[in-house]
């Protein structure tokens, strides 16, 4: 029955194809109320009928905005706060009670807490277990140094083999070696996008050489919700990851 959930669940973020478009909505829990997310709702309307497939948000925004979202068909994906493996169970079980499709987990490898973190993100994906619950872990490097194809591979990785079910973290700057990166993790990696970058191109060359790697989609915030026009921008990500267009083709639809 869990391995059923598991699989329901998943189905909601990543369409056939094994790919997705995640909405990240979740820095407001540290960076407050972030440039172009002041009004999540606002935000939400825009994108959603753009082409995302699911997003991920901290428990005030899914408690508050999900009823009204409720029909939409997408997944959600709950970010987990708690920072002790001892509590995480309730965390599983506010999860199940939402009815969310997924839990994030945030790891700094190399940071001072790395220890605690992971043994969290054990915890966390032992007891998903029970819930039929799939676990994202975001994997971040502590340092610019660990940032290459070997050490963004390494941490994704590690992040599969504490349970999770699915890994986000950076794109190490070019195809080669973030096809490593996706040929040595187990489960499917997405890109995260980081700060907001001017360039439109860039960006859908981003994804557009993370996709040819064997890349499973981006989990992108900043990107979209940040840009003058951040429902157009979704659906020109959304036509590289599911409908196969170039960087080139999908610069017009901007």
């Amino acid at each position: 029955m869990t391995i059923a959930g598991k699989t329901i669940r998943l189905k909601r973020i990543f369409q056939a194809d094994g790919r997705t478009l995640i909405f990240a909505l979740d820095h407001g829990s540290f960076m407050g109320p972030v440039k172009g997310s002041e009004k999540p709702l606002e935000i939400l309307a825009k994108v959603l009928g753009a082409g995302v497939d699911a997003v991920m948000a901290n428990l005030g925004v899914i408690k508050e905005y999900a009823p009204v979202l409720a029909r939409k068909h997408l997944g959600w994906i709950l970010t987990v706060l708690d920072k002790s493996p001892t509590t995480v169970l309730q965390s599983l079980k506010t999860a199940s009670n939402l009815g969310v499709d997924a839990v994030k987990y945030f790891v700094k490898v190399g940071g001072e807490n790395e220890r605690e973190e992971l043994e969290t993100l054990w915890a966390l994906s032992a007891a998903a277990v029970d819930f039929g619950m799939p676990v994202l872990a975001e994997m971040f490097p502590a340092s610019i140094s660990a940032a290459s194809a070997a050490g963004i591979a390494k941490i994704s990785r590690i992040g599969a083999e504490y349970g999770a079910d699915f890994i986000k973290t950076m794109y190490p700057g070019d195809v080669d070696g973030f096809r490593y990166v996706v040929d040595t993790c187990p489960v499917p990696v997405v890109v995260m996008g980081g700060e907001f970058v001017d360039s439109e191109l860039e960006v859908l060359r981003m994804v557009y050489d993370s996709l040819s790697a064997g890349g499973a989609g981006v989990a992108f915030g900043r990107n979209i919700f940040q840009h003058p026009k951040p429902e157009k921008v979704t659906k020109a990500i959304y036509g590289l990851i599911h409908e196969g267009l170039s960087p080139e083709k999908a610069l017009p639809m901007i």
